[in-house]
């Protein structure tokens, strides 16, 4: 046993898709340095490679995306500022423009659970899928998990699996350098 806690394949899956289009689409800085943005179509189809109905990406569904995107980043950012109340909010609007309709699908020879409608279009599918696997974890209580960094520097977000939910920083990069800035302060500071 690791201490890490277990998110379910489909709620790991969903915030995982929700988190990558945040820090793919919206980042400003990220490990202490402006971003360099990739193609968005690009960017959005590395994304949702993870699960086959993603496959009709098409370049007119980017802009939707995007707008996806910093919604998304507008509740990571209400969780961080301790507002669970606005964030409840975010994901409720979200998913009552974009409603889970679960079904089974079989994918790669195994039946799985999906939450958005069979026939959706790219756009709505991605918002019910992060929004519902979003609002899963916030209304277990975990909404904290839905990190975004403290480096003051950088703009990425995470979903915190650690046994006791303390992660503060998307890396350990982030980490480091917070840390290593600290600590040059207080020798600066003891040398006076």
């Amino acid at each position: 046993m690791t201490g890490q806690v277990q998110f379910d394949s489909y709620e790991a899956a969903g915030a995982v898709v929700a988190v990558n289009l945040v820090n793919e689409l919206t980042l400003e800085h990220a490990f202490g340095r402006p971003i360099q943005r990739l193609d968005p179509f690009l960017a959005v189809r590395q994304v949702l490679d993870v699960d086959p109905p993603f496959a009709r990406l098409r370049e007119r569904d980017v802009p939707g995306l995007v707008t996806l995107a910093k919604r998304l980043r507008e509740i990571f950012r209400n969780l961080h500022n301790g507002d669970p109340d606005a964030a409840a909010g975010g994901l409720n609007g979200l998913l009552a423009a974009h409603p889970a309709h679960p079904h089974l699908a079989k994918d790669h020879g195994h039946w799985r659970m999906h939450h958005h409608p069979a026939d959706a279009a790219v756009v709505p599918m991605a918002t019910a899928v992060c929004a519902e696997a979003m609002a899963r974890i916030v209304g277990a209580g975990d909404g904290s998990r839905l990190g975004t960094c403290h480096s003051h520097d950088c703009d990425r977000v995470f979903l915190d699996g650690s046994k006791n939910g303390s992660r503060r920083f998307c890396s350990t990069t982030c980490q480091n350098r917070v840390k290593a800035t600290a600590f040059r302060r207080r020798q600066a500071a003891s040398d006076l």
